[in-house]
């Protein structure tokens, strides 16, 4: 068993897709009583919203200086995704879906980090016909071969929240997972749609205290999860 942060003072956290809607939500909960400083990688500029928060501009083809990131010992929260229609295509969307995120890591890894929280999907599996879940399935792989000291993957169902981009599929999807809800119980409550926030409270949570190095928090268990 062991721990992301000890709890005893503020660790260093490393934040890849900090723009989406976990990392959104993430960079809210990444207090600075439990994680300082907070390095944010972003292809866009961003505007420094909280003293502890460092955004740093990368086109993630070539890695940032890292020189002043003391990411030894740090952890890394993966919140990257996007959607085949966003990517363009299914090699685009490999690239980010799986490659990005493996590549960071391994980055990340190799600058002393230590620990990594990943936002993955309910369904994940590498043997999956359907491209989303075979994708998220083989980065979780790829991600378990690093042998980081910790690892902790987050399988939500769909996720509910405010995004920039209007995302039809996920409007409709909202809607219906609401009018089935009461009806989504027993071996069907990891189908419930599940809140970013959410999620992102339980990723703090899992880094925050102790566990085993490869941890799975399927959908219905960050449903169960208190965020408050």
């Amino acid at each position: 068993m062991s721990s992301v942060s000890t709890g005893q003072h503020p660790a260093t956290a490393l934040v890849v897709g900090g723009t989406g809607l976990v990392g959104s939500a993430l960079q809210h909960r990444l207090t600075p009583a439990l994680f300082d400083p907070v390095w944010l990688l972003t292809r866009r500029p961003q505007p420094q919203r909280q003293p502890h928060l460092h955004w740093v501009n990368t086109d993630f083809k070539t890695w940032p200086d890292a020189s002043a990131m003391d990411l030894q010992g740090g952890t890394l929260f993966c919140a990257l995704g996007t959607t085949l229609k966003k990517a363009g295509s299914p090699d685009a969307f490999v690239a980010l879906d799986r490659d990005l995120v493996v590549n960071t890591a391994h980055w990340a890894r190799d600058l002393g980090v230590r620990n990594c929280l990943f936002v993955s999907s309910l369904g994940a599996n590498p043997q999956s016909r359907q491209l989303y879940l075979r994708t998220k399935g083989e980065a979780e792989q790829e991600l378990i071969a690093l042998g980081f000291d910790r690892l902790v993957i987050m399988r939500p169902s769909l996720l509910l929240g405010n995004r920039e981009e209007f995302r039809l599929g996920e409007r409709l999807g909202a809607a219906f997972g609401a009018l089935i809800k009461p009806a989504l119980s027993g071996p069907l409550l990891k189908y419930r749609p599940v809140a970013a926030d959410q999620v992102a409270a339980a990723m703090v949570a899992a880094a925050s205290s102790p566990g085993p190095a490869i941890d799975i928090w399927e959908s219905e268990r960050i449903s169960r999860f208190r965020s408050d």
